[in-house]
């Protein structure tokens, strides 16, 4: 996963319009389409500004960016990981 997916997940997770976070983060649709899709490369900035409008630390957003098997994690433990941060986003909305 990116960046741009990780924050696309986090949203439609929590049921957040382009629109809705658009009225919270000031930047654009079209932007933050283009970040979602990976067409863009957003600034650490932008990310924190993002990550504060979803409620999701920018910590969450960067694990789920990352290759996983960049951070030496067993298939176990990553699977946990990502089921713990899957259920605390969902259940944060």
């Amino acid at each position: 996963m990116n960046i741009g997916k990780a924050i696309k997940f986090c949203r439609v997770s929590k049921d957040i319009s382009l629109e809705e976070l658009q009225n919270r983060t000031d930047l654009s649709q079209s932007y933050l389409s283009l970040i979602e899709n990976n067409k863009r490369k957003p600034t650490l900035d932008t990310i924190e500004k993002i990550s504060n409008s979803l409620g999701v630390p920018i910590e969450i957003l960067v694990y789920l960016a990352s290759d996983k098997r960049e951070l030496n994690l067993s298939p176990n433990i990553a699977k946990l990981f990502d089921e713990q941060i899957i259920n605390s986003i969902k259940n944060n909305a």
